[in-house]
């Protein structure tokens, strides 16, 4: 433990009301100590002391607990609405980005990750979009944190073009008073307010109009968007979620780019998926073969084309494009993700007087895997 995290411990321990030494017992396992410029902050890595994980503490003059949102329960049949909500149902868009929940501390406004980490470039975009909303809106209200889905191209988490944010935007979807989350009316109220963008609220149905939400769902496949979260308009009962068989293949298609990384973690979840949705929607033997030749080629067709680029010498690497308007903000990113151990390249393509754009490359396990394939001809898989 360096210096500056003794100085804190006694202050994170006061406001988590435990005794240092119970404290120490989690620190760097449970609870890792981080730091963003001068804010000292702890991120929980899992749940722990009635904490979810993901809950961020920022440990300025005046501690403040930014509480993990809360996971949100996967819907694998339509049908079970009628047994999960109360009697509205609000279902709102599920956006295909990053979860990020906005606080203004201190007279900054920081972007925190679904992981609870203070994220650099995050921060500094949407301080950039929408700085004065977000001063004159905790001015008014305080303590509420946004909590919303950042999407767009460029970003250094989850790419996907939207046509309503191309490049980088943020749409909030709820408000958190401490772990609460608030009825929906209120961040309906505040973003109208204060100019800020939220998902899309696609209808209102009753839990038993299983008909209409089924019609929701038929056109966001047909828009080829992502699925949707179900929503008790006050928050009464958690929220579900659910996603469109197109995503679920777009998905898989992703992941099997880097077999030996995400691949394995998205085969099997979204195939179960599948299953539901065949099931449910009753798939004939042509639907049912146009799909599974969708889920075939996604399978199969990435995993190959990165194997070939690899025997050609290519770095197997995710890419991201990213844009800082600042060489300080690129050198933040940077310390941040060396802080966590991430293993990446950037490489810069351009420079602009207020714009710096930035090629960032991960690297991926799936390149020394090949690698290895190649080298000796052996599978890496019994």
């Amino acid at each position: 433990m360096n210096e500056t995290s003794r100085e804190i411990v006694p202050k994170l321990s006061n406001t988590l009301g435990i005794s240092e030494k119970d404290l120490k017992k989690h620190l760097g396992r449970s609870i890792r100590l981080m730091k963003y410029k001068d804010l000292e902050y702890a991120v929980f890595r899992r749940e722990l002391l009635g904490f979810r994980e993901g809950t961020t503490i920022l440990l300025g003059e005046e501690p403040f607990i930014v509480h993990g949102y809360p996971s949100i329960q996967r819907l694998a049949l339509l049908e079970g609405v009628r047994k999960h909500m109360i009697d509205k149902v609000v279902v709102e868009e599920k956006m295909n980005g990053y979860n990020v929940r906005t606080v203004y501390y201190e007279g900054k406004i920081y972007a925190i990750t679904r992981g609870g980490y203070i994220c650099p470039y995050t921060t500094s975009r949407i301080r950039k979009l929408y700085g004065k909303n977000i001063e004159f809106l905790y001015k008014e209200y305080g303590n509420y944190v946004l909590v919303g889905e950042v999407v767009g191209t460029e970003n250094p988490y989850v790419v996907y073009d939207y046509p309503e944010a191309r490049g980088f935007d943020y749409f909030i979807f709820d408000i958190m008073d401490g772990d609460k989350l608030l009825p929906l009316r209120i961040k309906r109220e505040i973003a109208e307010k204060y100019s800020m963008k939220t998902v899309r609220e696609l209808s209102v149905v009753d839990k038993n109009d299983i008909s209409s939400l089924r019609l929701v769902i038929n056109n966001l496949e047909k828009e080829k968007r992502e699925g949707v979260v179900l929503k008790d308009p006050d928050h009464r009962v958690p929220p579900l979620k659910y996603t469109t068989v197109y995503i679920n293949i777009k998905d898989i298609e992703e992941g099997m780019r880097y077999p030996f990384d995400e691949g394995r973690g998205y085969l099997f979840s979204r195939i179960v998926r599948l299953i539901a949705q065949g099931y449910e929607y009753n798939w004939n033997n042509d639907e049912l073969n146009r799909i599974a030749l969708k889920l075939g080629k996604a399978i199969l067709e990435p995993a190959i084309k990165s194997l070939k680029q690899r025997a050609e010498g290519e770095i197997i690497a995710s890419s991201y494009i990213l844009v800082f308007y600042s060489m300080g903000d690129l050198e933040d990113f940077i310390e941040f993700l060396e802080s966590l151990g991430v293993e990446f390249i950037t490489r810069v393509l351009e420079e602009r007087e207020e714009k710096i754009i930035v090629e960032l490359m991960k690297m991926k396990e799936t390149h020394s895997t090949y690698s290895k394939m190649l080298e000796t001809g052996y599978s890496p898989l019994d």
